[in-house]
């Protein structure tokens, strides 16, 4: 039985939220007029953006308020050549198991080989996996919009790569070096990050609300009805550029 090509273009969608998987190829060789690579600048930009997540500073990424989930991975040869036998690659001894073939770590892209058979040009990839409310292209023209010059910095270390200005011609990229996910599970397929927050912010006052109505030994106090209605003065939702792409609910802080 012949196997089904793969379709490399596919974008799955469960409820309201859309994933996107792209495979994009690393440019080769130093940066003109540095000492680093151009992987290892992309790998410094991802590690910042990282740092500062950790730390709760706060990103570019924000801006775009669709996203649930966002990953980015640094695909190195001596990963994905795991088990592999390619001509010019260098492996370690694995005696135990010798068609387990591991991979010694590579210092450039193309490997010094004494003997007549060429080495190979192997390249490391970057990986991004990303989850997001609504339609793909929405999704693509909201992060031209709002993380162009975070995404040109990052994405300039790849093949090929034009400028979230010119969106067409980003979009063609985008579509060129996306691979399909062969699963895409969303646990909260019919909530928005907008409504999320919003839960979230509704839960924290209500908290607050239930702290300040009932002492310690469950007697409420005399105020309960009063403060209820301030509670949902304080807790009233009105939407904006909703629901739309970077649509928010805001909190009424009056």
């Amino acid at each position: 039985m012949k196997q089904a090509e793969l379709n490399w273009i596919d974008s799955k969608m469960v409820g309201q939220v859309s994933e996107i998987a792209v495979m994009a190829p690393i440019k080769i060789g130093r940066i003109p007029g540095e000492r680093r690579t151009y992987e290892e600048r992309l790998q410094f930009l991802i590690n910042n953006l990282q740092g500062r997540a950790v730390q709760g500073i706060p990103t570019e990424l924000d801006k775009v308020l669709t996203i649930h989930f966002g990953r980015m991975i640094i695909l190195r040869p001596e990963q994905y050549l795991l088990y592999s036998d390619v001509q010019g690659v260098t492996y370690h001894d694995n005696p135990q198991s010798p068609d387990k073939k591991v991979p010694k770590w590579m210092d450039t892209y193309r490997e010094a080989d004494d003997s007549s058979t060429p080495p190979p040009l192997l390249r490391s990839w970057v990986l991004t996996l990303v989850e997001f409310d609504g339609d793909l292209r929405s999704y693509f023209k909201d992060i031209a919009q709002f993380l162009g010059p975070l995404f040109d910095q990052i994405f300039v270390n790849c093949e090929d790569f034009p400028t979230t200005s010119k969106f067409e011609e980003f979009w063609q990229w985008i579509r060129r070096y996306q691979i399909s996910s062969n699963l895409f599970y969303p646990h909260y397929r019919d909530l928005s990050v907008v409504r999320i927050k919003q839960l979230q912010d509704f839960k924290r006052r209500f908290d607050d609300f239930v702290a300040r109505v009932r002492s310690p030994m469950g007697k409420k106090v005399e105020r309960i009805d009063e403060m209820f209605d301030e509670f949902l003065r304080e807790s009233q939702q009105h939407a904006a550029n909703f629901p739309g792409p970077g649509g928010v609910f805001e909190t009424d802080k009056n």
